[in-house]
């Protein structure tokens, strides 16, 4: 008989997605979407212009970061609270950003590209 207390203890303290948790993760789900709509809009049109010379490695890098770093997020998040999510959520999003703002000082810097 102590065993039905203990257990509905332990589904008290976790936390499970609720609404508020998924609006927060779709809020975020978009930011990310952007970053990832830019970064294969990028992978489709930087061939026309580069031509042979185009760093392919790095447009595969600027398409897989965002969709990495939000299932990271969301993965590591997954037992915490909503504020824990919401930074999880928002380092990944940092993150991303920091790998396109580096991508395009690459391009810059070795294309002259403005």
């Amino acid at each position: 008989m102590t065993t039905a207390p203990e257990t509905q203890e332990t589904e008290k303290t976790r936390d499970r997605y609720g609404w508020t948790s998924l609006v927060v993760a779709v809020v975020f789900g978009l930011l990310y979407a952007y970053v990832l709509w830019n970064a294969i809009g990028n992978l489709v049109n930087l061939p026309k212009e580069f031509g042979s010379l185009t760093p392919w490695w790095l447009l595969i890098i600027d398409v897989a970061v965002p969709v990495i770093a939000f299932a990271a997020a969301v993965f590591v998040g997954r037992r915490g609270t909503l504020g824990t999510r919401a930074l999880y959520l928002l380092i990944g999003l940092c993150v991303v950003a920091c790998s396109t703002v580096g991508s395009i000082a690459y391009v810059q810097s070795h294309f002259g590209v403005i």
